[in-house]
């Protein structure tokens, strides 16, 4: 039976939502991929995200999951799925890093959330449809405005894999340079439109997707 992606079984900390509403205006930067970058032997085209630039396909060196049951092992946008112990070892080009908090808190910003009165912050329908693909989720996808790409790999947790189709969820740390034990996650909300959490706290055997991040 196919596996409904859910984090229940996971505390999360953050406090994004996504609003019905998808009258948000143009977006905010159109995809400029203009470069690459090579990491562990591959080669990752990169995007440019506001003052971030962002690899815009999953990571998929040495290590790692592949998610078989859904999708194919062999493409280059879906990578695999890591451990956060995993994705202390590799070794990135000077200026790149694992994405702190922050980090997406600023790609979310730059896509258009706001900051409510209370310091949080929250992100339209909008913003979540620009960082997902076109294809590849089983209810729509995005519009993939941001070129960010995100695709619906899915995570890793207890022995089993969640969200295959329909969730995309990528390490991160909680300030740079500690380990990247957080995920940030694009999955159906409670009435099933994309919903973005930031700050999903892991286990340490818990896989996800991995995307690297410089300065402009």
């Amino acid at each position: 039976m196919k596996k409904v992606f859910t984090l229940v079984i996971i505390a999360t900390i953050a406090f994004f939502s996504c609003s019905k509403k998808n009258n948000d205006p143009a977006p905010l930067n159109l995809k400029s991929a203009d470069s690459i970058v090579t990491i562990a032997g591959d080669v990752y085209p990169v995007v440019k995200i506001g003052n971030q630039t962002w690899t815009s396909v999953n990571y998929r060196g040495p290590g790692g999951l592949f998610n078989t049951g859904y999708l194919d092992e062999y493409s280059v946008q879906h990578g695999k799925l890591y451990t956060p112990q995993e994705a202390l070892q590799i070794v990135l080009p000077t200026g790149w890093r694992l994405p702190s908090y922050d980090d997406y808190l600023t790609l979310l910003i730059a896509r258009g959330a706001k900051q409510n009165s209370d310091g949080s912050y929250s992100a339209t329908l909008a913003v979540a449809q620009s960082l997902m693909a076109t294809t590849g989720w089983e209810e729509g996808g995005g519009n993939n405005y941001s070129g960010f790409t995100a695709l619906p790999t899915g995570f890793y947790h207890l022995n089993a894999i969640y969200g295959s189709g329909n969730g995309a969820s990528f390490l991160h740390t909680a300030i740079a340079g500690t380990p990247p034990d957080l995920g940030f996650t694009i999955g159906p909300g409670p009435d099933g439109i994309p919903f973005i959490y930031l700050g999903v706290v892991l286990l340490d055997e818990d896989r996800c997707s991995i995307r690297f991040v410089k300065d402009n």
